[in-house]
């Protein structure tokens, strides 16, 4: 990943953050040197979509980041993955990973989910 590897934290960083439309045009103007960035790149549109359009019991909505990341690396680590796809995973295994360090849930709760 290379020279792109401090790039990509910034727009994890991003969308972690919810400034998800400026992480798309971020994500947007990256060119993947190999398979390996390419599956990343997915990965971080995957997340940028799931957080857009939540759905219920999705990792993004489910507020135990710890349990998903865990689950995600023993399924990775049963498997043989092509280059694209271990891109595609570590994506949303760094992005777990945020989650874990900061707040519990990125997913924006509407107003009437909100504790009163």
């Amino acid at each position: 990943m290379g020279k792109n590897k401090d790039h990509l934290n910034r727009i994890l960083t991003m969308i972690v953050r919810r400034n998800l439309e400026e992480a798309e045009k971020q994500i947007e103007g990256l060119k993947p040197s190999d398979e390996y960035e390419a599956g990343y790149l997915k990965g971080l549109r995957g997340i940028v979509y799931a957080l857009q359009k939540p759905v219920e019991g999705s990792i993004v909505n489910s507020g135990d980041p710890k349990t998903h990341l865990k689950s995600m690396r023993e399924s990775i680590e049963a498997h043989y993955l092509s280059r694209e796809e271990e891109g595609y995973f570590t994506a949303w295994m760094d992005f777990l990973r945020k989650l874990t360090a900061g707040k519990k849930s990125v997913v924006k709760k509407e107003p009437s989910e909100q504790p009163g």
